[in-house]
C-alpha cells in the first residue's frame, strides 16, 4: 500500500514537501483507512514489477496473483425495481422522498468527477459544498443511444433538437446506403406521410437497453422520446403546461409536415430537387383556384399568428411542437428569400429566439 500527501490547498507539488510511505501487506492482510487520513493523503496498491528473485516466499504465493478487495460504508439506497435512490449521497435523504436514479444527467456526472477529483488533491475539501447536495447518477461511463441519420436535414435535425433538449446522449452514423425503392402497390394513399413521417427517407434510433429496438421515422422518435422521457421533472415545462400542450401535439406536428411538404412541392415544381417524398407523387385534392404559392403562404400565415402569441409555439415553454416545426421554419428560411421581416415578423422573431437556445447552438 502506498500512501501520499495531497497537494496543499496553496497547490504545492513538489517532493520535498509530499511525503510518501509504503507499507507491505501479506496474504490475509487488512488496511483500515480512517478518515482524517483519508482526507490528507492519497492511496492506492500499485502492481509488483520486481523481479521474482527479490519476492519472499509469501509474496510468491498462488502464483504472484493478488485479489485485493476494498469495504466502504456509503450510506444511499437503491430500489433496483422502482429505480428510485435516497440516502446521505443522493438527491432525497430519506426513503419517503427517494428520486429517480438518472442515466442521462451528463452534468450531474460532470459535476460528480469534478467533485472526486477535488477530493483527491485538496486536503482542504468540503465535503458539504462539494457533496452535501447529493447526486442521483450512480455510473460515470454514460452508454449511448444510436442514431442513424438519412439524408434529410429536416428529419435528421427534428431527433437531434430532441434528443439535445431532453439531455440524451446519443452516437451519431451516416446511413451508408439509399433506401430500397417501394414496390408501386405500396405507394398507395397510407403511404408513410399518413404515419407522420416527412420522408420516404428516415433515421434510426436505438435506445440503450437489451431490449431496445430500432425506431424509424423523425416523428415515430419524436413522439417515442416524449413518452419515455417527457419534460415533467425539470423547470422547462411544467406538467400542467404539458397536460395543456398535449392535445396539440399530434395536429400541430402534422401541419409543421404539411407546410414541410407543400414547400418542397412548390420547390419541384419550380425546378429544384427536394429529397424523395410519395407524398405527392399522387392525386392530392386542392382547393380550386389556388396556387401552391397562395396554398404555401396560407399555411405560414397560420404559423405566424402562433409565433406570436406566446415565447414559443404552444406556450411559453419549449415542447415536442417546437421539434418539430423550427428545423420545417429554418430550412425555408434559409431558401426562400421572399419570407421577409416585412411579411412575416413574428415567424422571424421566433426564429431567432430559437437559435439563442444552447441546444440549438
Amino acid at each position: 500500500m502506498t500512501l501520499r500527501t495531497k497537494k496543499s490547498a496553496h497547490g504545492v507539488d513538489s517532493t520535498s514537501v509530499r511525503q510518501t510511505q509504503r507499507i507491505k501487506l501479506p496474504h490475509n492482510s487488512v488496511f483500515v483507512l480512517g478518515p482524517q487520513t483519508n482526507k490528507e493523503w492519497l492511496h492506492g496498491v500499485r502492481a509488483d514489477k520486481r523481479p521474482a528473485v527479490e519476492r519472499t516466499d509469501e509474496e510468491k504465493a498462488f502464483g504472484g496473483e493478488r485479489i485485493s478487495i476494498t469495504f466502504r460504508q456509503i450510506a444511499t439506497f437503491m430500489n433496483k425495481k422502482e429505480k428510485t435512490i435516497w440516502g446521505s449521497g443522493a438527491k432525497s435523504k430519506s426513503r419517503q422522498k427517494a428520486g429517480r436514479i438518472s442515466t442521462r444527467d451528463n452534468a450531474q456526472m460532470e459535476a460528480m468527477i469534478h467533485a472526486f477529483g477535488k477530493e483527491n488533491h485538496n486536503p482542504d475539501f468540503d465535503w458539504d459544498a462539494e457533496y452535501g447536495s447529493g447526486f442521483n447518477v450512480v455510473n460515470l461511463v454514460n452508454e449511448q443511444a444510436k442514431l442513424v441519420l438519412c439524408n434529410d436535414s429536416v428529419a435528421n435535425l427534428r431527433v437531434q433538437l430532441s434528443l439535445c433538449e431532453k439531455a440524451i446522449s446519443y452516437a451519431s452514423t451516416q446511413q451508408d446506403k439509399s433506401p430500397e425503392p417501394e414496390p408501386e402497390d405500396f405507394q398507395t394513399r397510407f403511404h408513410p406521410w399518413m404515419h407522420g413521417l416527412s420522408n420516404s427517407e428516415n433515421p434510426i434510433f436505438k435506445d440503450v437497453g437489451e431490449d431496445a429496438i430500432d425506431i424509424e421515422g423523425d416523428l415515430t422518435i419524436m413522439f417515442y422520446l416524449e413518452k419515455n422521457y417527457p419534460f415533467t421533472d425539470t423547470e422547462e415545462a411544467p406538467a400542467t403546461q404539458l397536460d395543456k400542450a398535449t392535445p396539440l401535439i399530434y395536429s400541430q406536428t402534422a401541419k409543421a409536415n404539411e407546410l414541410l411538404f407543400l414547400w418542397r412541392e412548390m420547390r419541384d415544381s419550380q425546378g429544384y430537387t427536394s429529397p424523395p417524398t410519395h407524398r405527392f407523387n399522387l392525386e392530392r385534392p386542392m382547393t380550386p383556384n389556388r396556387s401552391l404559392l397562395e396554398e404555401f403562404h396560407n399555411s405560414l400565415k397560420s404559423w405566424e399568428t402562433l409565433a406570436g402569441a406566446a415565447k414559443y409555439i404552444s406556450g411559453d415553454h419549449w415542447t415536442i411542437i417546437d421539434c418539430a416545426f423550427w428545423p420545417v421554419l429554418d430550412h425555408i428560411i434559409r431558401n426562400f428569400e421572399e419570407l421577409s421581416q416585412d411579411s412575416y415578423p413574428k415567424l422571424l422573431a421566433y426564429h431567432q429566439r430559437v437559435m439563442e437556445r444552447e441546444c440549438v447552438k
